[in-house]
């Protein structure tokens, strides 16, 4: 919690910087009848919570995410030293904005939470490596020799990394790549692998582009299989570093990964025709709206026979599109034909 509140405060800072600056170069822009909440019979009390509520219904309108009465108490604590008129304008300012300004990202990812490790749900991984011989049937059967899948809200990156080698030794195993000298796995001509990973924040994609991982604590690489350390070299101690022992993605599998800022609540799907989408540990945070939004969208990504992998607590929401594929302490949905 108290990260979070460091968080908010330099979020908050950022915007008083920006409305200092915006004063200097034009007038503010005046800020709708709607949003004009205070008048002379209003008290600071209830003109504060007002404006709290206004906060908490656009964050929610722009991102999705369910702000919670923790989450309102969190945002009421660290705007406490924000005077009434000041809050007025910040959250007047907000509201005109569009959900990807930069001032809004920057709230929105103090918000958000980004846990996520190497191999995660070894029981879901299992039964999609167990999926994926389909996927690469249909691929070869249809003439498209490529596997696309999308991690939805990949945060620091290790998901989609995963589903990159999940991929790769998949196709090893169907004799569509092979071992290289230095460890890697590389696809036979014209096969290819191509992982997407979105998340709504730039902070965690600016890691996860970086693809270094430190192996200290409770680290990236606490659940990664002996096996598969090969794809994860460590790396020379210099620097700020020198002191902990990190390990970078190998090149082998980091080609085969791209990464975008996307807002799942975008309305439209990144990009289109994916074999797999997997998005875990996301939908719990959002609205009940949302998570029937994000998972329409997720439908209009996947291409026909398809398969959705969601969290162990997410409702599938369109089950009447989808077939269920059940693993050994987990499940995937498979996009019906006509539903794609």
């Amino acid at each position: 919690m108290e990260e979070t509140l460091r968080d908010l405060e330099q979020v908050m800072a950022a915007h008083r910087r920006a409305l200092a600056e915006s004063r200097n170069a034009r007038a503010m822009p005046a800020a709708p009848p709607p949003l004009a909440l205070l008048d002379a019979r209003s008290s600071p009390g209830d003109a504060r919570q007002l404006l709290l509520r206004r906060l908490a219904d656009d964050v929610e309108r722009v991102s999705g995410i369910e702000i919670t009465g923790l989450m309102e108490a969190k945002l009421a604590r660290v705007l406490a030293s924000v005077d009434v008129a000041e809050l007025e304008r910040w959250t007047a300012r907000l509201h005109l904005l569009p959900g990807d300004d930069p001032e809004w990202l920057s709230l929105i990812e103090s918000l958000t939470v980004h846990e996520t490790f190497f191999h995660r749900d070894r029981s879901q991984l299992a039964l999609l490596a167990a999926l994926l011989p389909e996927a690469i049937a249909a691929a070869r059967s249809e003439g498209r020799f490529r596997l696309r899948l999308w991690s939805a809200g990949c945060a620091t990156g290790e998901e989609a990394y995963t589903l990159a080698i999940l991929s790769l030794l998949a196709l090893r195993a169907a004799g569509y790549a092979e071992d290289m000298p230095d460890g890697g796995l590389v696809c036979r001509p014209p096969w290819q692998v191509d992982v997407l990973g979105t998340d709504i924040s730039r902070l965690v994609l600016a890691q996860a582009r970086g693809a270094v991982y430190s192996t200290e604590g409770l680290s990236a690489f606490r659940e990664l299989p002996p096996e598969l350390q090969r794809f994860f070299p460590v790396l020379p101690r210099t620097g700020e570093a020198a002191e902990s022992e990190t390990r970078g993605v190998s090149p082998a599998i980091r080609r085969h990964v791209r990464f975008a800022q996307f807002n799942l609540v975008a309305g439209v799907p990144p990009e289109a025709g994916f074999d797999v989408v997997l998005c875990r540990n996301v939908l719990i945070y959002l609205t009940a709206a949302a998570r029937i939004e994000v998972q329409q969208l997720f439908r209009r990504a996947l291409r026909a026979g398809g398969h959705l992998l969601l969290g162990p607590t997410d409702a599938l929401a369109e089950p009447e599109a989808y077939d269920a594929r059940w693993g050994s302490g987990a499940i995937a949905y498979r996009l019906k034909p006509g539903d794609a």
